[in-house]
C-alpha cells in the first residue's frame, strides 16, 4: 500500500504495523489455553492476530524490528519462559521504550482526537509526538525530558494494599494495553504488556522520585528494586483491572460453554498454559472470588 510514514513523513510502500510489537500477541496465543486472542475493546470476537495498521514504511518498520529483537531475546523471553527477574540492557533499550510510547501515543490520539484535556495538554502532547519521532530518527539524540520508564511485574503472592481485584495476577502477567493518563499535573504514556509496564513522560511531577524505573540512555539492568509509582497509579491500575473483568463476565453463554468444552477436550494443554498459571496465582490469593 502507498502512502505517508507516520514517522519518517515521507512517501513510499507502507508496511503492515503492529501497535504493540508482533512478537508478544504470538507470545500471549502460544501460552493461551485456547490459541486464540480477545481484545479488551471487542471481548466478543476472538482473534488471530493483535492490532496493526499501515503506517510505516519499510526502513522505520526495520528500525523498529531491529530493537524489537533485541527486547524479546534479552529481556521479554527471558522474564516471561524462564522466570528471570534481572536483564541487562545497552542502547537499544530507549528506543524500543520510546518506539513503544511513540506508537501508543500516535494511536491514541489517532482513535481519540478528542482526548480530555487543555489547550496546552494538546500542545504538550504535539511536542512529545513530535519529540519520539526525531530521537527513533537520530534527528534527536537524547530523550530529554520524555524520560521512559520500566516497570516489570511478578505474580502476587500477598499483599498490604487493601482492594485489589481477583483478576490481578491476570492482569499483571497476561493483559496488553494502551492509554494516555494525564491530570492537572503529570502526563503519561502507559503501555501495558505482559509482565511489563513502559511509562513514557510527557510532563511529571514526580521524575525524581521515580529514577529507579528510569531506562538509562547507554545500559543499564532491570531488577528487583523499589519502584516509585506515580501517584493515583496504583488506582488506575485496579480501575482497569476491573473493567477487563467486568467485560469477561459478559461473555454469552454459548461461548463460555465452548470454552468448558475446550478444556476437557485439552486439559494437558490447558493445565500447562501461562494463561491457566495467572488463573491460579490469583485463585491461591484471592480463593473462589476469582469466579465472582
Amino acid at each position: 500500500m502507498q502512502g505517508i510514514c507516520k514517522l519518517c513523513n515521507k512517501e513510499g510502500t507502507l508496511k503492515e504495523s503492529h501497535f504493540i510489537p508482533k512478537f508478544i500477541g504470538k507470545w500471549i496465543k502460544k501460552t493461551s489455553i485456547t490459541g486464540f486472542l480477545r481484545e479488551n475493546n471487542d471481548i466478543h470476537k476472538r482473534k488471530q492476530d493483535i492490532a496493526k495498521e499501515y503506517w510505516l514504511c519499510g526502513e522505520c518498520e526495520g528500525l523498529f524490528s531491529n530493537w524489537e529483537r533485541q527486547f524479546a531475546n534479552n529481556i521479554f523471553h527471558p522474564f516471561v519462559d524462564d522466570n528471570k527477574s534481572k536483564a541487562s540492557y545497552e542502547n537499544w533499550m530507549p528506543k524500543f521504550c520510546a518506539s513503544i510510547s511513540w506508537r501508543t501515543l500516535t494511536y491514541i490520539r489517532s482513535k481519540n482526537p478528542e482526548l480530555k484535556g487543555s489547550d496546552e495538554d494538546y500542545k504538550l502532547l504535539d511536542a512529545a509526538e513530535s519529540h519520539l519521532a526525531k530521537y527513533l530518527l537520530g534527528e534527536n539524540k537524547y530523550l530529554e525530558h520524555y524520560k521512559q520508564h520500566v516497570f516489570p511485574l511478578e505474580e502476587i503472592e500477598s499483599t498490604t494494599q487493601a482492594g485489589l481485584p481477583p483478576n490481578i495476577n491476570r492482569y499483571f502477567l497476561r493483559v496488553m494495553a494502551m492509554d494516555i493518563i494525564n491530570n492537572s499535573e503529570n502526563i503519561y504514556i502507559y503501555t501495558k504488556l505482559p509482565r511489563f509496564i513502559i511509562l513514557g513522560v510527557v510532563k511529571s511531577s514526580e521524575s525524581q522520585d521515580m529514577r529507579s524505573s528510569q531506562i538509562r540512555e547507554k545500559s543499564g539492568k532491570i531488577k528487583p528494586r523499589d519502584y516509585w509509582w506515580p501517584e493515583g497509579f496504583i488506582s488506575y491500575i485496579v480501575e482497569k483491572t476491573e473493567e477487563i473483568s467486568a467485560k469477561s463476565k459478559a461473555i454469552t453463554e454459548k461461548d463460555g460453554k465452548k470454552f468448558e468444552e475446550f478444556i476437557l477436550k485439552n486439559p494437558d494443554k490447558a493445565a500447562n498454559s501461562k494463561q491457566f498459571e495467572a488463573f491460579i496465582h490469583d485463585y491461591e490469593m484471592f480463593g473462589d472470588d476469582v469466579f465472582r
